[in-house]
């Protein structure tokens, strides 16, 4: 493989996250079907995750590997303008943000899986509160830095494909986690890991199981956001590649901090704000193209 090629290959860190956790969810239900002949009470995630650490263990570990890998070479391929920035610094935050509740998050997961609900219940559930959490604030700062890059970014066709996805899959977790709480919370007072619930909590634990596992897969299509996020760099190298075609100059026009870009005179910046023109040779920026012949 060539050098460029192997540098293209950031989107497998969120692909491996993708793959790790959704083998983790389905090797924990097939042993629950195989091994445990599929109980009819008590299969939520964190049950059959406990009872089977040898498997979810490993498998949280590498998702947690993978995730904040990601979320560490997604600032990294923004900062040098692989990727598309946001313009504005103050909208920045929202990928600092983004990036350290997303590591906490991916922590917490691999501490739930190790304090397992059989032995360390009140551990295991505050690290359950704190994954749901801090993943739930990244996800939420992810998705409104994709909608600033689509303000500031608008000839891009995937950034607004992106942030659809992402709106959507932020929208059905909160749905889903308002269910799991108040399913939950219903019969708070008789869950025990020693029985089956009976009469309307039987129904109400299996609701509340059932939402757990769909929560865990809607996390798993988050992560292929991600690689949509990333994929985009198999078509730049070095720094500052993101800013576009070299044998193409470009106008750019701000207005009300939006940013467009159209074809100007040779190696010249047109920049219009308000009733104020300013015109500027960017030499340097052509230098960079040059150097850097792949067009996002």
């Amino acid at each position: 493989m060539s050098r460029d090629g192997i540098h293209g290959l950031w989107f497998l860190f969120p692909l491996a996250a993708c793959v790790a956790w959704a083998a983790t969810l389905l090797g924990l239900l097939l042993w629950w079907v195989v091994d445990d002949h599929a109980m009819q009470y008590k299969i939520d995630e964190a049950t059959v995750g406990a009872a089977h650490q040898g498997l979810f263990i490993p498998g949280a570990a590498l998702t947690f590997i993978a995730y904040s890998g990601t979320l560490v070479t997604e600032r990294w391929l923004r900062g040098i303008q692989r990727l598309p920035a946001v313009l504005d610094k103050s909208g920045r935050w929202t990928g600092v943000m983004s990036l350290v509740f997303g590591i906490a998050g991916g922590l917490s997961l691999l501490l739930l899986s190790i304090f397992n609900a059989f032995e360390h219940t009140n551990i295991h559930w505050c690290m359950t509160a704190a994954f749901v959490v801090c993943v739930s604030i990244s996800a939420a700062c992810q998705t409104l830095e994709t909608l600033q890059l689509v303000r500031d970014h608008g000839e891009r066709a995937y950034l607004r494909r992106n942030a659809v996805f992402k709106i959507i899959i932020v929208a059905v977790a909160v749905a889903l986690a308002v269910i799991f709480g108040t399913t939950c919370g219903i019969c708070y007072h008789t869950m025990s890991l020693d029985g089956p619930p009976t009469g309307k909590c039987n129904i109400v634990e299996s609701l509340a199981a059932s939402t757990e596992w769909l929560i865990a897969f809607v996390l798993d299509a988050y992560f292929f956001t991600l690689v949509l996020d990333l994929w985009p760099a198999r078509k730049t190298r070095g720094h500052g590649s993101a800013l576009g075609d070299p044998s193409r100059p470009y106008i750019i026009h701000v207005d009300h901090d939006r940013c467009h870009q159209m074809p100007q005179e040779p190696n010249m910046v047109h920049i219009h704000m308000g009733d104020k023109r300013a015109h500027m040779r960017t030499n340097s920026l052509a230098k960079r193209r040059q150097e850097n012949p792949y067009a996002m």
